[in-house]
């Protein structure tokens, strides 16, 4: 299994190019903000709808479990990309014995960690997570998610299709900071919560659950879930 893990980081650096491809401030690009999710975030506080949460399908999404390298741990089920900038912590822990470290030590750089999980056309997930921002700059850090159409490594569905499908501030919960927020909220030196249901669109079969951290700034993950979520 870690054998796997540092290939897919191998392959993982030599492919992530979104960054570099998408607007820096893409609330000012025309998106269809008539989508029929913009009242989604509602539907868990409707005391008259009934939901039913599924089983986390991410792999070791506390963290707990880690693979010993030479130079440095790779959690289990993960990959990710600067090996150096990603540490097994001890320190700083939402729950259990041990969280992630993101950490962009070099100017330019970006930290990511993910982790590609299979969904259901049309249905919805809950993306949540544990972070503790213990220093922030600039861009900071923010979710940095994907939908594939067949396969959990390749065929990503597009920027301007997703952005058709999503209205501009539903599209922030997979790439920003949460429903409306570009980036994620930043108190420092306490532990928030990132917690948004998404609609999976109609041509995906695959979820790549990841976060960024930029330069400058450290923050800490754990206690990290992506579940289907039933409505009745």
């Amino acid at each position: 299994m870690c054998g796997i893990i540092v290939v897919m980081s191998a392959l993982f650096v030599s492919c992530n190019t979104d960054d570099y491809s998408e607007p820096e401030k893409p609330e000012t690009e025309d998106v269809n903000d008539d989508s029929e999710l913009s009242d989604d975030e509602d539907e868990e506080d409707n005391p008259s709808v009934s939901y039913h949460e599924g089983d986390n399908l991410l792999e070791n999404g506390g963290m707990e479990k880690w693979c010993s390298f030479t130079l440095y741990d790779s959690p289990e089920g993960w990959s990710f990309n600067n090996n150096n900038n990603f540490e097994k912590n001890w320190k700083v822990v939402f729950e259990g014995k041990y969280s992630g470290k993101m950490q962009s030590k070099e100017k330019g750089s970006t930290t990511t960690i993910k982790q590609s999980v299979p969904v259901e056309p049309g249905s919805k997930i809950r993306i949540r997570f544990h972070y503790y921002v213990e220093q922030w700059k600039d861009k900071g850090a923010r979710t940095y998610c994907y939908f594939r159409t067949r396969s959990a490594e390749v065929s990503t569905i597009s920027i301007e299709e997703l952005r058709s499908f999503y209205d501009k501030n539903t599209y922030y919960i997979i790439r920003g900071g949460g429903y409306g927020l570009m980036y994620l909220p930043h108190d420092l030196n306490v532990w928030q919560v990132f917690d948004e249901t998404i609609e999976v669109p109609p041509t995906a079969t695959y979820f790549v659950f990841g976060v960024n951290s930029y330069y400058g700034t450290t923050i800490y993950v754990d206690d990290c879930s992506v579940a289907k979520i039933e409505y009745w």
